[in-house]
């Protein structure tokens, strides 16, 4: 800029010397340049005079895009914590579905105060903030490594965590800490009123939730980078709002192919999965041109443009890359010279440092992919992997929390909450239900005899005998012990009869074999419908209750449908 400003006086220096030298003419050229000189005088003094007055109107222009700009990104925060919220309500969610026992509290450190404050507003019995000082709290964050804690009668600290009550000496909490980038930010706390209701899978699964949260916030911040970074940001947020741990993958690709279609300039794109044996790839979104390949079809990963990134694991960017990698070809053989696509954006998918997929962008022509066009693929892709994974991540740990961790059937409350989903449709397309409860016949003797190891053998195999012998549509749970429970999904309850009787049979004539041991057992079944029985999930299960007893009370091994 300072040198066009040099050239600029120079010329007009110039003109000057000229007009004064020339002797004086009176045609229209020299009234022009005359005038033109004049005016690039008065120009050159108010620049050197008062120079702000030329730079006003810029200074304006500069100071209303910085105050647009952060009106923009107080709204893009208020998006991240959003998010944030939710992945603190689904972590919260997969604990206390494990156990109605449980309660959970999960705090983050407040660089405002220097306190604990706790994320999950609604819980009935952690307070709000906690103080840094608390001993529990130092020691939990010295050693950052999950510890259970037991209440002590003259433990001070241990009331400084919780709503004040009357304790009974059995309560426990157990406290995982949150660790973000090699340091410890905040805790989980799960309290239960009783120290034996700690199951040894609990910690597991508690510490799975503080990675994923721990996971979250990376993925968040990430968030926030991009968001701050230029007008990508607008886009990109509501890619964000629609984040869901819940939802299916095929929603977030549609999301991404209409974000790279707004603001990427492209003639085809791609969107591409490697299978598991990292041969062949999936494609699974595709945008513009559709003559040569397209969704649902596969390609081999070796010797093809597309399959480059995926393979070498690295962004492939090339305006010419016949002529840079002439040994291969696009998608498959021979069909280099079918489409003329010049230029190549090719960006990997990862997931734990792996490539499992690649987002591709070609142009016909021979214009190169620009350095933000590659930084922001790039970390759109980082969005998408962090995505995945923390969707994988939670699925299984979604899964842990809902199922019994001996036998793999619905536990409990997720069996509960099964059969209510079930009762309320039925209700709606007036459909008929059959429940059955079944428990087995002194099971007690087979713990005192044999050992609880070759209890849980036997607890193994029955639930295998009774998920195999109901159809895939039908819901199966340990309902506690030695109990389980059958949800017969639109079936009249008479219907369900030989499939009770069926499960009874095969059970008693089964011979429980391992180690050595060989023993046989018999169980009881009961059987209550819906709306035969009763209307109401509670009485429902009340009435085959009291049947599978009435089974029990002639004997056991045998089928019982509850009295109308």
């Amino acid at each position: 800029m300072l040198f066009y400003r040099q050239i600029t006086v120079l010329v007009l220096f110039f003109i000057i010397l000229f007009l004064f030298l020339v002797p004086d003419q009176r045609n229209i050229f020299f009234i022009l340049l005359k005038g033109l000189a004049l005016g690039g005088l008065i120009v050159v003094f108010f620049a050197y005079a008062n120079p702000s007055l030329l730079k006003s109107k810029g200074s304006k222009d500069k100071k209303d895009n910085k105050k647009s700009f952060s009106a923009d990104y107080n709204q893009y925060s208020s998006v991240i914590k959003d998010s944030y919220n939710q992945l603190i309500s689904n972590s919260e969610e997969i604990i206390t579905t494990m156990s109605n026992d449980l309660s959970v509290g999960i705090y983050i450190h407040d660089d405002n105060n220097g306190d604990y404050t706790i994320q999950n507003k609604i819980t009935k019995n952690f307070i709000d903030v906690i103080d840094s000082n608390n001993k529990i709290i130092s020691n939990l964050i010295d050693k950052k490594k999950t510890q259970i804690i037991k209440k002590q009668n003259d433990n001070n600290a241990w009331k400084e965590l919780l709503i004040e009550k009357t304790w009974r000496g059995s309560e426990a909490i157990i406290a995982v800490p949150i660790i973000y980038k090699d340091f410890p930010i905040g805790f989980i706390f799960v309290f239960t009123d009783h120290f034996s209701n700690i199951d040894p899978q609990y910690q597991l699964v508690f510490e799975k939730v503080s990675q994923i949260i721990t996971l979250g916030m990376r993925e968040l911040e990430e968030f926030e980078k991009l968001i701050i970074a230029n007008n990508f940001n607008s886009k990109l947020t509501k890619l964000i709002e629609k984040l869901d741990f819940k939802s299916d993958n095929s929603e977030f690709i549609h999301s991404i192919k209409g974000l790279c279609r707004s603001f990427f300039e492209y003639d085809k794109l791609t969107i591409a999965f490697s299978n598991e044996d990292h041969l062949e790839a999936n494609i699974v979104s595709v945008d513009g041109f559709q003559d040569d390949i397209n969704e649902g079809e596969t390609f081999k990963l070796k010797n093809t443009i597309h399959g480059l990134a995926i393979v070498d694991n690295k962004t492939i960017c090339s305006n010419s890359w016949y002529e840079k990698f002439p040994e291969i070809n696009r998608f498959v053989q021979d069909d280099r010279d079918l489409h003329s696509f010049k230029s190549i954006l090719s960006v990997p998918i990862r997931v734990n440092g792996k490539s499992i997929g690649a987002i591709s962008m070609e142009r016909i022509d021979s214009k190169i992919f620009s350095d933000i066009n590659i930084n922001f693929l790039e970390s759109l892709c980082g969005i998408f992997s962090s995505e995945i994974y923390l969707k994988n991540e939670y699925n299984k740990v979604h899964l842990s929390a809902m199922n019994d961790g001996l036998t793999g059937l619905l536990n409990h409350k997720a069996f509960l909450k099964r059969f209510e989903e079930e009762l309320n449709r039925a209700n709606r397309f007036n459909q008929n239900l059959g429940l059955i409860v079944l428990d087995l016949d002194k099971f007690k003797l087979i713990n005192d005899t044999y050992g609880h190891l070759y209890g849980d053998f036997v607890l193994v195999e029955v639930s295998k005998i009774i998920s195999e012998n109901v159809r895939t549509i039908d819901v199966v749970g340990r309902y506690g012990g030695e109990e389980f429970s059958v949800l017969l999904v639109n079936t009249n309850i008479d219907d369900c009869i030989p499939m009770a009787q069926r499960i009874v049979d095969k059970i008693s004539k089964k011979t429980f074999l391992k180690d050595g041991i060989a023993s046989q057992i018999t169980i009881s079944a009961g059987m209550a419908g819906f709306p035969t029985h009763a209307d109401q999930l509670t009485n429902l299960i009340k009435k085959a209750d009291k049947a599978m007893y009435e089974t029990k009370s002639k004997g056991g091994n045998g089928v019982t449908i509850s009295i109308e």
